[in-house]
Formats: structure tokens, C-alpha cells, sequence
């Protein structure tokens, strides 16, 4: 059986929901989609290519965020061990 603190969230949610049922379909749209600036995506022009799959691997090691996903598992594992790193000596 829930409690009542339980029964206090439901009722939140089911508000919650409520109120962005009541929005429009133009308000939802413009709710729905956060802007975050990628670097090295969002920097320079803005279409670029390569000539092969390669050169692209390569360009994404040197210019992006390990963050954002698009390098290689090992750059994934130094950039945590370097947040580690900075864990300890603090």
C-alpha cells in the first residue's frame, strides 16, 4: 500500500501532466528540444566532409569532447582517468 508521501508525488505528476496537456502543440514543440552548444561541432563551417571514414575518426580525436562520443574508447578511458587524477589531488 503506498503512503502518503508516495500518494503526495503521484498527485504532482498527474498536475504536471496535466498542465502540459493543456499546452499547445506549438508550446510542446518549443519545449522539447534544448539547445547545447557542441564544441568543436558547433565551431567552424557548417558542413564539413572527408574523404574517408579514417580521416573522419581522426578529425573527431583531435577536435572533440570525449563527451560527446564520437572518439575512440581509449580517449574515453584517459579522460576519465584524468577526472580521477584531479579527484585525488583535491
Amino acid at each position: 500500500m503506498a503512503n502518503s508521501e508516495t500518494l503526495q508525488h503521484m498527485d504532482s505528476d498527474v498536475t504536471a501532466i496535466d498542465h502540459f496537456l493543456a499546452l499547445s502543440v506549438r508550446d510542446r514543440l518549443k519545449n522539447a528540444f534544448v539547445e547545447v552548444h557542441r564544441p568543436g561541432l558547433d565551431d567552424g563551417p557548417p558542413m564539413r566532409s572527408w574523404d574517408t571514414t579514417a580521416d573522419y575518426r581522426e578529425w573527431c580525436e583531435e577536435n572533440l569532447e570525449p563527451w560527446l562520443g564520437y572518439c575512440s574508447p581509449e580517449k574515453v578511458q584517459e579522460a576519465l582517468e584524468e577526472i580521477e587524477d584531479r579527484k585525488d589531488s583535491d
